[in-house]
C-alpha cells in the first residue's frame, strides 16, 4: 500500500467536551447565515451531538504514513445506509491525506477497502445531488456492502478484466478498449 502497512490505533477517543463545542460551531454557522436558533433547538442539536459522538468513538482509526482512515462497522455505519436489509451488515471508510491534499487515487481507495474488510467486499463512493452535497473537509466516504451482498447488488460491472500492461493509452491501443460494432 502506498505510504507503507496501516497500523491500527484503537478507537476515536474525544473529549468530555466535544458534543457542546459542537453545538455551539453549529450555531455560530446557523447563525453566520441569518438564522436564530432557539432554546428548544439547541437542545435538539445537543441530543444529535451526543448521538455522533457515541458512533465516533466506535470508528477504527487506521493509519499509514500518508492516510488516515476511520472504519465503522455493523450499526455504526447506518449512517450511510439506508436500506432495511443491510443496515447493521455494511462498513463505512471515511478517509484522508494525512497531509490534506485532495489527491487520493481511486485504486489507493479500492486498495484501502481491500486491505481493511477484505478483497469480496464492494466499495461505493457517491456523487449525490445537490441537497445532499456535503462538502466540508478534503475527506471521502466509501460505503461497503458484504460479501453476501455483492453478486445481487444492481449495479456495476460482474465480471473482473484487468490490464496491467504499463502503455499510454489512446483510440486502438492498450489503455483505451473499444467495444464498439
Amino acid at each position: 500500500m502506498k505510504g507503507g502497512d496501516f497500523e491500527c490505533l484503537g478507537n476515536v477517543k474525544l473529549p468530555d467536551d466535544w458534543a457542546a463545542n459542537r453545538v455551539e460551531t453549529l450555531v455560530k454557522m446557523f447563525q453566520d447565515q441569518g438564522e436564530t436558533i432557539s432554546d428548544e433547538r439547541r437542545e435538539i442539536l445537543y441530543k444529535d451531538s451526543l448521538r455522533v459522538a457515541h458512533i465516533e468513538e466506535q470508528a477504527e482509526i487506521w493509519k499509514n504514513s500518508l492516510f488516515t482512515v476511520l472504519l465503522y462497522k455493523g450499526k455504526y455505519a447506518d449512517e450511510m445506509v439506508h436500506h432495511p436489509d443491510i443496515q447493521g451488515k455494511c462498513a463505512w471508510l471515511s478517509i484522508k491525506r494525512n497531509d490534506k491534499s485532495d489527491r487520493i487515487f481511486w485504486h489507493e481507495k479500492m486498495k484501502m477497502v481491500q486491505l481493511l474488510l477484505g478483497r469480496d467486499w464492494l466499495g461505493i463512493e457517491i456523487y449525490p445531488p445537490y441537497k445532499f452535497t456535503v462538502d466540508t473537509a478534503n475527506q471521502y466516504h466509501i460505503i461497503c456492502i458484504p460479501p453476501d451482498y455483492v453478486d445481487g447488488f444492481p449495479f456495476g460491472w460482474k465480471h473482473r478484466e484487468i490490464n496491467d500492461i504499463d502503455s499510454k493509452g489512446g483510440f486502438g491501443k492498450l489503455g483505451q478498449k473499444y467495444r464498439g460494432n
